[in-house]
């Protein structure tokens, strides 16, 4: 009997053992298909794309992405373009009710065999950390801090 006991706890680990987290490498197409600023400064809100793509790749839950898109319209209003703002966040909540999803493009997207909405554990952030810190030259040191910062205050 307690061999049995001891097989079947055996089975009830060893899955959650054997698939540990794996994230795949960051991408950023920064505004996807759209201007990253306008035609006399043409990287205005572009800082505002990369987060939002930084938070469509770790994910988390359905409040975290509105919370996200909120977080881009605000970001893109506080550059003086509210118009712009109002366009590009309409556009990426459309596009969260398209049935069309673009693999790098959808919630959660660096993430494999995951749901897409779900919240995020210490032992994710620091599989992300780890990513970022691994590289990403492109991505300021002060952006990856304050972005693990943010991702560390979900958990409070």
């Amino acid at each position: 009997m307690l061999i049995l006991f001891l097989y079947t706890l055996l089975q009830l680990v060893m899955p959650t053992y054997g698939n540990a987290a794996s994230i795949s490498p960051f991408e950023t197409d920064y505004c996807t298909n759209y201007p990253e600023g306008t035609k006399t400064e043409p990287e205005l809100w572009k800082h505002c794309c990369l987060k939002h793509d930084l938070d469509f790749w770790v994910g988390g839950t359905k409040n975290e992405r509105l919370n996200a898109d909120l977080e881009f319209r605000s970001c893109i209003e506080k550059t003086g373009s509210p118009y712009q703002a109002r366009v590009m966040y309409l556009a990426v909540r459309m596009g969260s009710y398209s049935p069309i999803k673009y693999p790098k493009r959808k919630w959660s997207n660096g993430w494999q065999d995951r749901p897409d909405f779900g919240p995020l554990n210490l032992q994710d952030i620091h599989l992300i950390e780890s990513e970022l810190f691994s590289g990403y030259d492109f991505i300021t040191q002060e952006v990856k801090e304050s972005f693990i910062y943010q991702l560390r205050r979900r958990l409070d």
